[in-house]
């Protein structure tokens, strides 16, 4: 494990019912998250908590697909990235964001949903590249694949 991971504060079960009020805060894009995955990544520790901001995400040991994208071995997969309260206007994510892609194995790649305007705004503002469309797993809906530039330490 890279060093720069011990810098994250990662959630634990005691922060459970803050991960799931954030997951629930935000549930019309991540309903289809259940308690279950949600302490199976608190216990893998791929469940940052840090300053109100909430990143899942999963090392790829062998291939695997984020809609009909696949994702090669080696990168890392942004499940999801969220905040409790969008009204108060910090750089809070961005920092943690720029923190994540700079530390993560190999490039990060990310699902988003076409309809979710205020995550694609964020993405392109970081510098995230647009792979391709594709079809969203749950439900089918359209969706973007997006993958990070090779690093973006100028916004640290």
């Amino acid at each position: 494990m890279r060093e720069c991971w011990n810098f994250f504060r990662y959630a634990s079960f005691d922060n459970l019912q803050e991960v799931l009020s954030i997951i629930n805060y935000n549930k019309i894009w991540f309903s289809h998250i259940s308690t279950e995955h949600i302490k199976n990544k608190i216990k893998n520790k791929e469940c940052i908590l840090e300053s109100g901001i909430l990143i899942t995400f999963k090392y790829v040991n062998k291939k695997s697909y984020l809609g009909d994208f696949l994702v090669k071995e080696g990168n890392t997969i942004l499940e999801q990235i969220a905040r409790k309260d969008l009204s108060i206007k910090t750089s809070f994510a961005e920092h943690i964001f720029t923190k994540f892609i700079n530390c993560a194995y190999g490039k990060v790649y990310l699902m988003v949903n076409v309809k979710n305007r205020r995550a694609i705004k964020f993405y392109k503002k970081m510098k995230m590249i647009k792979v391709c469309d594709t079809k969203l797993d749950k439900d089918k809906e359209r969706g973007f694949i997006f993958s990070s530039p090779d690093t973006i330490i100028e916004n640290l």
